[in-house]
């Protein structure tokens, strides 16, 4: 199991993703120690736009926009994530005063979780695993010649394969509490 695909992998996206959660620490308190505190509350446009921005990745990928590679815009989706992410929660900081922020944010980290496994995992375990198979001199079907012999490499591909079942209804939730957040603030935005 150690030298499972999965823990092979695990390991260095969950360094990422907390490096994420430490670079974002590190920016708020570099803000607080400058006393620009307030920059933190326009972090959270800049970073929903960013965020907005990353779907030009789904309009490519669903033939909206006809020019440009894939892996372009993938990247670029994976990268104004990871910026709007930490804009947001540089923005959101450590304060509890609100359920709505606060749940919107949880469920940004659980997205962005998520979108780690997309992108980096399934591609590099389905890679490996057909390494691993052509290693031991195994061919013919994939799907059943792993199953029967790289059972824990198979349990990770199958698992990991049904990561988008997770992903999208989460990121239409997270969109819905961040207009609501959104339009709360404009509610009881003090607009003298």
């Amino acid at each position: 199991m150690w030298k499972s695909v999965l823990v092979q992998r695990t390991i260095p996206l969950t360094i990422s993703y907390l490096l994420l959660i430490l670079a974002a620490i590190a920016l708020d308190s570099l803000l607080h120690a400058l006393n620009l505190v307030w920059i933190g509350r326009y972090l959270g446009i800049a970073g929903t736009l960013s965020l907005a921005f990353s779907f030009i990745y789904s309009v490519r990928k669903k033939k909206l926009i006809q020019n440009g590679p894939m892996k372009f815009f993938l990247k670029l989706h994976c990268h104004s994530g990871w910026i709007g992410t930490l804009m947001i929660l540089v923005h959101s900081g450590v304060h509890f005063n609100a359920i709505i922020p606060w749940t919107a944010t949880t469920l940004m980290m659980i997205v962005t979780a998520s979108g780690h496994v997309g992108q980096h995992l399934l591609k590099k375990v389905k890679e490996e695993v057909k390494a691993k198979m052509q290693q031991l001199g195994i061919s013919g079907d994939v799907e059943e010649n792993i199953e029967q012999r790289q059972y824990w490499d198979t349990l990770t591909v199958k698992t990991l394969e049904k990561w988008r079942t997770v992903h999208m209804p989460m990121v239409s939730f997270l969109i819905a509490l961040t207009l609501t957040h959104i339009l709360t603030i404009f509610f009881f935005w003090n607009w003298r």
